[in-house]
């Protein structure tokens, strides 16, 4: 059976498809004037004029045909024109405009209802009417608003047949089809997880989680803070649901979902969902946190659908500067890895207002030399947002050679190791936590000062035992030794600094006292440098 509600019975269907539309003249008609294309109209001839000759132009362009059945196959407005064969007439033309239009899906709404009904709403503004096929024998015309209702025998799937008619052209337009499976009881969904979260100063967001949803039903969410208001109504596509601006005071609420009936004006409801208000952050900094990289320093920030991040960076010491605007991570370029680099940011939301501000930094390392190869070395922790306590370690040495070290305290004090002789190198630290993020520091430059070793005195009187004066701590093979008197004169010079001298001045000892050395020498990774120092020749 079925049923209509605010709907006009339409019984004079066979009658008005008798009806005629008439050219201007009124000398020749067609069923209808608008319709679906392809769209074939056929002439009927309404003069008194009898045996006369009548030739059609079906639209401009086209060749004149005595033809009185034509089909569009294109949408558009067309002029008909026609032109009897009469003498001792002035006008022997006579129009008629038809419009063939492009054929859509008739928009309506679909519900289910207790008891294996159906109910149909049109919401369709295209065509002047719908017509809705429950099955092979139950049908019912509807205007836009209109609705009709149908009970099935079975909870089987049916197929609900729909067609978009204009004026009186029946059966001129496309047929589209609607699978339904009827239910005896309308179910309601099952709350999975729901929060409420301040997405603009004041405007508040649902974040729906549900088990399952019937995209027939129509359904209702209500919020109930002492009185229940209903949040929601319509039909649900996903269990996934995010309704923004609700109405909601800053307090404890419940929530639950409603299934209505249309066809009968009931519901059924779930159980309620309650929680606490004491979270209604929507913080765009839980995953903050900042790193120094190869390009410059990481920012990750959550992902967000709307608002922006104002970006502030400061080196230490300095006032906060606005940076740039950000929707996402991004890496902010830098000048230097060795300096120390500050972030603030503000999260505007889309309406414009300053909602979360927070800070980061990467981890820090500043370093103080304290004497010769040895630094004291200050470390700033890592502030973001990850909530495990990292391990930090710090490194120290060259691109060729790293130790690695762990970092128990803020100030700590190390010593440079020669690292293959490079004078260069560089102090750094990283923080790594549970989750296996780590963030590595600035790299603060530091020189090892590379020191020869040479005797304060050698004895060369040929006994065998400290008689040739000898380096130590050389970088490289790469030096000349030049040994002076005290007044100044160079007597000895080699780039052989492994044969070590001997005492000797063109082949005598030379005499007893304190020379200068002068030692220039490369390091591993090309610097020239020089040592000066004295030694004492003794003879005994």
């Amino acid at each position: 059976m079925y049923r209509w509600k605010h709907i006009l019975i339409i019984i004079l269907l066979p009658f008005l498809a008798e009806a005629q539309v008439f050219s201007s003249k009124g000398r020749f008609s067609v069923a209808f004037d608008r319709g679906c294309n392809p769209m074939t109209v056929n002439i009927t001839e309404q003069d008194t004029f009898g045996v006369v000759t009548r030739q059609y132009y079906y639209f401009e362009g086209a060749g004149i045909t005595n033809n009185q059945t034509f089909t569009y196959q294109d949408a558009g407005v067309y002029q008909i024109v026609q032109v009897v064969g009469v003498d001792g007439i002035d006008d022997k033309t006579d129009t008629l405009f038809v419009e063939a239009l492009e054929p859509f899906k008739p928009q309506v709404q679909i519900q289910k209802c207790n008891g294996l009904q159906v109910a149909v709403t049109s919401q369709d503004t295209y065509y002047d009417s719908i017509r809705v096929y429950f099955s092979m024998t139950d049908s019912a015309t509807l205007l836009t608003g209109e609705t009709a209702e149908f009970t099935y025998l079975t909870g089987q799937s049916e197929v609900v047949s729909l067609k978009g008619f204009f004026d009186n052209a029946d059966e001129v337009c496309s047929t589209y089809f609607e699978e339904i499976v009827p239910i005896s009881t309308l179910q309601t969904p099952t709350i999975v997880e729901a929060s409420i979260k301040e997405a603009c100063k004041d405007l508040f967001s649902l974040y729906l989680e549900l088990d399952a949803v019937d995209t027939l039903i129509n359904y209702r969410i209500n919020l109930i803070q002492g009185v229940s208001t209903k949040i929601f109504d319509g039909f649900i596509k996903q269990t996934s649901i995010i309704l923004s601006d609700i109405s909601f005071a800053r307090e404890d609420y419940c929530l639950n979902i409603e299934a209505y009936d249309p066809c009968n004006g009931t519901s059924a409801f779930s159980t309620d969902f309650c929680a606490e208000s004491s979270d209604l952050s929507l913080s765009p900094f839980e995953s903050l946190y900042s790193t120094y990289g190869s390009s410059g320093i990481y920012i990750n920030l959550d992902s967000v659908t709307s608002g922006t991040f104002n970006i502030y960076r400061k080196l230490d010491g300095e006032d906060f500067q606005l940076r740039s605007e950000q929707f996402e991570s991004f890496t902010d370029p830098i000048g230097s890895k060795g300096r120390k680099y500050f972030y603030k940011i503000d999260y505007v939301d889309s309406c414009g207002q300053l909602l979360y501000a927070a800070e980061t930094n990467p981890p820090l390392v500043e370093a103080f030399e304290e004497g010769t190869n040895q630094y004291q070395v200050v470390f700033i922790s890592p502030v973001n947002s990850l909530l495990d306590i990292p391990e930090n370690a710090y490194q120290s040495g060259n691109d060729f050679s790293q130790t690695e070290n762990p970092i128990t305290s803020s100030e700590f004090s190390i010593q440079l190791d020669a690292k293959d002789g490079s004078p260069r190198q560089f102090i750094t630290a990283s923080s790594t936590y549970a989750n296996g993020t780590v963030l590595n520091s600035n790299a603060v430059t530091v020189r090892y000062e590379l020191v020869i070793y040479v005797p304060t005195a050698f004895t060369p009187n040929g006994d065998g035992l400290n008689d040739t004066l000898v380096l130590f701590g050389l970088p490289t093979e790469v030096a000349t030794t030049n040994i002076y008197t005290r007044w100044g004169q160079l007597i000895y010079t080699s780039d052989q600094p492994t044969t070590g001298w001997d005492g000797t001045i063109n082949g005598s000892i030379a005499a007893e006292g304190t020379y200068l050395y002068e030692i220039i020498f490369e390091t591993a990774d090309g610097d020239k440098r020089m040592q000066k120092g004295t030694f004492a020749l003794i003879k005994k």
